[in-house]
Formats: structure tokens, sequence, C-alpha cells
């Protein structure tokens, strides 16, 4: 008589390395693109530059891209909510 395996809920250890070293990719492009553009703006800083024009109502470039991680943190947050429960549906018995 075959014994029923329990489905196991734990992240295999090979996934969380595989995690790990993505995002410790991703934290290294990152500060490699910003190191590149300081050392861009310091070089290009005694250009002159004529003033770009302000649109009333328009949010500054860090406000804009505060609200949309935000937003984008909140649909992420309820798709997981959804796929969570949409994966319960399939869920084996034990």
């Amino acid at each position: 008589m075959a014994t029923a395996t329990k489905p196991t809920t734990e992240i295999p250890e090979i996934a969380e390395t595989v995690k790990s070293s993505i995002l410790d990719a991703v934290q290294q492009s990152h500060k490699f693109t910003l190191d590149t553009a300081q050392s861009i703006a310091k070089t290009t800083s005694s250009i002159p530059m004529p003033d770009l024009p302000t649109v009333p109502g328009m949010m500054s470039p860090e406000a804009a891209t505060k609200f949309t991680f935000d937003f984008a943190a909140e649909l992420l947050s309820v798709q997981r909510d959804f796929a969570l429960e949409f994966s319960k549906l399939f869920a084996f018995k034990a």
C-alpha cells in the first residue's frame, strides 16, 4: 500500500539561492547605473542648460515614481491575494 505524500509548502533551497542571486545582480546593476549617471551629471554640470517650462499640477519625477511604485505594490498585493485564493481550488488533499 502506497502512502500518500503531503505536499510541502516550504520553498526549496535552490529557489532561495536563485532568488538571492537575481536580487544581488539587480542591486549591482542599479549601483553601476547610478554611479555612471552621477559621473555623467558631474561631467556635464558645467554645460549651460535652459530651464525647462513648468506645467501646473504636474508631479515631480520623484513624486511620480513614488506614486507609480505604490500603485504597483497595491496592485501586486491584490493579484497575490487572488492567486492564492485561486490556487486553493487546486490544492491536493492528503
